[in-house]
């Protein structure tokens, strides 16, 4: 049988019981790790993640996609890989740097403008820790190149 007064008083009665618990707050997930895998002149069809068909083994970079995510729709206006890395660094069209067909000589002067915001100097700002593997090709000024012990400050 149905008791109003009953019903009442329970719902007074988790009303005050939650009023006085207040509500717990979940705890601050850790922020995700971050690889950026940037592969020149492989086919978009090659990794099996990708491409169950494909007769080149990938076996690691099927891991990778199966535990990550996976961002398959970037595109760049060039085949080479100068404008690649500077539009996936900067997040811009690489038509808007100086540089406007080609590949940029190694050890020229910066593509990325100093105080060019870039993934990395956003990610810092997020309180992450940056690094770099392998090439580069965004030119180099050796006078701004870090010195052991010290911190870059180059973004």
């Amino acid at each position: 049988m149905f008791r109003p007064r009953s019903s009442i008083n329970f719902l007074t009665s988790l009303l005050i019981t939650t009023a006085i618990t207040g509500p717990h707050p979940l705890p601050a997930a850790a922020p995700p790790n971050i690889v950026v895998i940037l592969a020149d002149d492989m086919g978009y069809g090659d990794v099996q993640a990708i491409n169950r068909d494909s007769k080149i083994p990938t076996p690691h970079l099927n891991r990778l996609a199966d535990q990550g995510v996976s961002f398959t729709d970037a595109h760049t206006p060039s085949a080479v890989c100068t404008p690649t890395r500077y539009g996936l660094l900067t997040g811009r069209y690489c038509w808007r740097s100086r540089l406007k067909s080609g590949v940029l000589n190694g050890y020229g002067t910066p593509l990325i403008e100093p105080d060019r915001p870039t993934i990395a100097s956003f990610l810092k700002s997020h309180g992450y820790r940056t690094g770099i593997v392998g090439k580069w090709h965004l030119g180099l000024d050796f006078s701004r190149l870090p010195r052991p012990g010290k911190t870059s400050s180059a973004k």
